[in-house]
């Protein structure tokens, strides 16, 4: 964000409206507007499918230099799936077409826009079997676009001066060892000599000694990968008895919980100011890819559900 801090401090010495750096472009080959949930679910799968196959994982690094992405207008968060989409930007910061034009700045010419996802709720009622009314929800997915700070031009000073000094949405950067002492009713922490794991019958992490791995940044993000797994237990989330898991290797709900799991690992490793260690990267990308193209709303559901689980394990109250 340097240039970007830079170009806050001349404007805010000159009174003047500036110019922000170029951002490499989102290559993205399906271009369509989605008009039902089924859409959407694919508009966003295909986004990151569309980075895969660039060789970007986007859950390797969910934030841009260690700050949420997050609308420079109104200083919303952008949680669950969306920081994923996000993640390939140059900056932290977005804001709508109309929130642009509001403050007078320009969307450049060719600019790519992203799209941010959400869930809108409403109420309707519903005849029981008793023949009484009782309120009922429901969840329509929905989304907006938005446009890269990267992507405005004449940007006004006060707006510039804003990502130099707004800290208040930058990650606290904690140790690994802070977060999984901040962990509460945590899970017991064993060691073994085989292959990491949790065990939900027995609720107990296994895991070998930290000497044991290549480095400390692949124990933490095993480490936490498998925390992601404990948050699951009807103790906590109770995420497999509320979804009848079967979580038998190649069973589709494996896969669920697997990338729930990544991307909690994903989510507490950038706390540390780290990215989540992945080996074997080809190999790595070609399996997503291909659980990702049989199913449209694996990344919504399990991005929904490791946001949940950072934020238990993190001890924080949304």
């Amino acid at each position: 964000m340097n240039n970007t801090a830079t170009q806050s401090k001349n404007s805010s010495e000159t009174g003047k409206k500036m110019k922000t750096p170029t951002s490499p472009r989102i290559n993205s080959k399906r271009n369509f507007k989605p008009t039902t949930n089924k859409d959407i679910y694919k508009k966003v799968t295909d986004l990151i499918i569309d980075q895969l196959e660039q060789g970007h994982i986007a859950w390797e690094n969910p934030v841009i230099h260690n700050c949420r992405p997050q609308n420079l207008v109104t200083g919303h968060i952008y949680r669950g799936i969306n920081p994923l989409l996000l993640s390939m930007c140059e900056t932290p910061y977005f804001m709508t077409f109309k929130q642009a034009r509001s403050i007078k700045a320009n969307i450049k010419k060719g600019a790519k826009s992203l799209p941010v996802v959400f869930w809108s709720v409403g109420i309707y009622s519903k005849e029981n079997e008793a023949g009484e009314l009782e309120e009922k929800k429901s969840f329509l997915l929905k989304y907006y676009n938005v446009f890269n700070l990267s992507d405005i031009e004449n940007l006004p000073a006060k707006y510039l001066k804003k990502t130099e000094f707004n800290k208040k949405n930058k990650l606290e950067i904690q140790t690994a060892e802070q977060i999984i002492n901040n962990y509460k009713n945590a899970p017991k922490l064993e060691l073994c000599t085989g292959t990491p794991h949790y065990s939900p019958a027995a609720d107990v992490i296994r895991t070998p000694k930290k000497e044991f791995f290549k480095s400390s940044n692949h124990y933490y993000s095993t480490l936490f990968h498998e925390m992601g797994h404990s948050t699951g237990h009807k103790s906590r989330l109770n995420r497999f008895d509320k979804e009848h898991a079967n979580l038998r290797f190649g069973s589709k709900d494996y896969a669920k919980e697997e990338l729930t799991a990544e991307l909690t690992a994903s989510f507490l490793m950038s706390q540390t100011g780290e990215t989540v260690n992945i080996d074997q990267r080809a190999a790595y990308i070609e399996s997503w890819l291909k659980v990702l193209k049989n199913d449209n709303k694996l990344l919504i559901s399990s991005a929904g559900k490791a946001e949940k689980a950072t934020n238990y394990i993190l001890n924080i109250k949304i």
